[in-house]
């Protein structure tokens, strides 16, 4: 593969990433969130960091959109902060959202 192509595949995969930094909370740590767009089955791949291991590769899992903003509105209620509005994750998660904050 070219440096050329392959500078274009990441570009174009981290264009449908929504970055989401949630700010630490009880017990956690700051984490950042790359989600990408949901599939036609409504899984989304995230890859994610913590504040506690910043230079470690990321964990990827892949989860079902509505299960993750579930989770993300607990961890609002919670207290945590986000970079996004939920608004803006809710929209993402259903596959609405052309554009991030």
């Amino acid at each position: 593969m070219s440096a050329e192509r392959g500078a274009a595949e990441t570009k174009e995969s981290t264009a449908r990433e929504l970055p989401l930094l949630i700010g630490p909370g009880h017990a956690m740590p700051e984490t950042l969130m790359l989600i990408g767009a949901p599939d036609g089955a409504g899984v989304v791949h995230v890859r994610r960091w913590s504040a506690d291991e910043w230079s470690a590769p990321p964990r990827f899992s892949a989860e079902r959109a509505d299960t993750l903003l579930k989770w993300l509105e607990v961890q609002s209620s919670a207290g945590r902060t986000m970079n996004q509005s939920l608004t803006t994750v809710r929209l993402w998660l259903r596959g609405e959202g052309g554009t991030t904050r």
